[in-house]
């Protein structure tokens, strides 16, 4: 069940009164980092309440800057990158080097703006409006293959600026590893009978991947069953309505 109460202001802080959202919402959205982002307490407002800047430090990692939020800025993803010292040092160990990462979680997706989660301590929100110029794309692989930088003087649909909105599903779907708790409830079917979760001996701890998502049954399949043959394992409920009951893992170094 949806729920939204109103966040008072709190005395002598610049901080609006935010909407507050208790439940899962639709999905995550990622933005790009080269312009600023104006962040507004209600759809119709003229004014935003404050504005997220995105700057790289001299040590090659990023800040996210707000005047108004400040540490109330918590959004549901938030990892400010590698130096590049540490990144030199992840390469030599065979892995990358980690960029930064933002992800706000969206309750409300339209053709003019998002409504998300600024801060999931207290479940806050307010509102990213959608910019004409801005690129937005609803799966990541539509976001590589369309957003590829010009090269060799050939023409692209390269745009720096760009807004990507994955539904839960749409993200569910393309995680490498889907992290399902031994007592969770497995169905053979969505509302139908349950069977028996797979032995840790069978080496399940990491082996899910989901196959398809309907409403909030997701079916998990063989992360390495590249040409669905084997048998799929079964059918969880992926969320209660307020969080996931299920973890994810986007990208996977080997």
């Amino acid at each position: 069940m949806f729920s939204f109460f109103a966040c008072g202001q709190q005395p002598g802080s610049a901080l609006p009164p935010l909407a507050r959202y208790d439940s899962l919402g639709t999905g995550i959205l990622q933005v790009s980092f080269d312009e600023k982002i104006p962040l507004y307490a209600n759809a119709g407002d003229k004014t935003p309440f404050d504005t997220l800047v995105i700057r790289q430090k001299k040590d090659g990692s990023y800040a996210f800057l707000t005047q108004v939020l400040k540490t109330r800025f918590t959004p549901y993803r938030l990892f400010e990158g590698d130096t590049y010292e540490a990144g030199s040092q992840h390469i030599n160990m065979g892995l990358v080097h980690f960029p930064a990462e933002l992800q706000l979680r969206v309750v409300e997706a339209t053709k003019t703006y998002f409504r998300v989660v600024i801060n999931e301590k207290e479940k806050l929100t307010c509102f990213i409006r959608i910019q004409s110029d801005y690129a937005l794309y609803s799966t990541m692989v539509q976001k590589d293959l369309h957003n590829s930088m010009p090269y060799n003087g050939k023409k692209t649909t390269y745009n720096p600026n760009w807004y990507l909105y994955e539904t839960w599903e749409n993200l569910l779907q393309r995680a490498c590893i889907v992290h399902v708790k031994p007592d969770t409830p497995l169905f053979e079917s969505p509302q139908g009978k349950r069977i028996p979760f797979p032995k840790r001996e069978d080496n399940c701890d990491d082996c899910f991947k989901v196959g398809e998502v309907r409403g909030e049954w997701a079916q998990l399949i063989d992360r390495e069953d590249y040409n669905r043959k084997k048998k799929t394992y079964g059918w969880v409920k992926w969320h209660n309505g307020t969080t996931m009951t299920v973890t994810y893992v986007e990208f996977l170094y080997e």
